[in-house]
């Protein structure tokens, strides 16, 4: 079973969206906001699962 990420409020992405705007003084394309979503989703999926082991190792 392939591990699917959760969706998020266009919320928890503007942050990261607005550094790399601020940060490259440009807005970014269409492409790459989604390239930078997906890659978000996939980090806090990660994330997440690193947290869940170190939890499992602690019981």
């Amino acid at each position: 079973m392939e591990r699917q990420p959760f969706e998020y409020d266009r919320i928890f992405y503007n942050e990261v969206i607005d550094y790399l705007q601020t940060k490259w003084q440009r807005k970014l394309t269409e492409h790459e906001i989604h390239v930078l979503i997906e890659g978000y989703r996939f980090g806090r999926l990660a994330e997440m699962e690193n947290e869940i082991k170190i939890l499992e190792v602690e019981r």
